[in-house]
């Protein structure tokens, strides 16, 4: 099977959409339209059609302008979290663990609710398109998820090979590094990438992607089980694994 050659296109402040082209077929795939003009612009640089549309939730940010990549590409094909009937374009509805093709590319839906109750993730060769489920050193906000829904997501990431990497919805990575620090402020790992990732922005770069690799070592939402975490959120040792899970989704709420 062939590897997919991916583009990130940044758009809005700190939002990204991911281009998935297939060379020997010539197709490509966009994961989320917020902002389709961006993208547009990257198909025609590199005279790339568009075939598929992979949505991994409603939000506007994510899914508000599907219509304008419609409206230019008629026989794009839509693929969107099943059962959300907020995006209301018509498309084929991804359950977990349904499979796509895009030419010899196989991309496999993951259900992740916890952001919202919907939230989908695409898995593509060793990459994973995630949306805003995760994001590096943090995840998304719990806006229609409970604690229980996002510790289930994050043991869903967790179970990727170290090397997969991770295509984040968001350029968050610097303010979430800020709270990690927070919650362990001994962790080495987090400073070294705290300077890893702002070399890269400063040099007009991305901290998309991430790995789990990385992530199990900077990530409190993936270090939930380590002593340092614990002793910061749950001192006492009083609380369910799960209960810490949404104590410190909270404290991110509110950092």
């Amino acid at each position: 099977m062939e590897a997919a050659a991916i583009e990130i296109v940044p758009y809005f402040d700190d939002n990204f959409a991911y281009l998935i082209h297939c060379s020997n077929s010539g197709k490509t795939a966009l994961v989320d339209c917020g902002d389709f003009e961006p993208v547009r612009q990257r198909l025609q640089e590199k005279k790339w059609s568009l075939d598929m549309i992979l949505l991994t939730h409603s939000h506007y940010d994510h899914a508000g302008d599907v219509q304008s990549a419609v409206d230019q590409w008629p026989e794009v094909k839509i693929v969107k979290p099943a059962d959300d009937s907020r995006i209301k374009v018509d498309g084929l509805e991804a359950h977990d663990g349904d499979q796509f093709e895009l030419g010899e590319i196989k991309i496999k839906a993951i259900s992740v609710p916890a952001h919202t109750k919907f939230c989908t993730s695409y898995h593509v060769d060793n990459r994973v398109f995630c949306g805003d489920a995760l994001f590096s050193a943090g995840c998304g906000r719990l806006f229609e998820g409970t604690a229980a829904d996002l510790e289930k997501s994050m043991d869903r990431f967790l179970q990727c090979n170290e090397d997969t990497l991770f295509y984040v919805g968001h350029e968050y990575t610097l303010s979430n590094i800020e709270f990690a620090a927070s919650i362990e402020p001994d962790n080495k790992d987090i400073l070294n990438y705290k300077a890893d990732v702002k070399n890269k922005i400063d040099s007009g770069g991305f901290s998309t992607p991430t790995t789990i690799s990385t992530e199990k070592k900077v990530n409190p939402f993936f270090r939930i089980d380590c002593e340092s975490v614990i002793q910061n959120i749950d001192p006492e040792n009083g609380l369910g694994r799960t209960e810490r899970m949404g104590l410190l989704r909270n404290k991110k709420d509110n950092f």
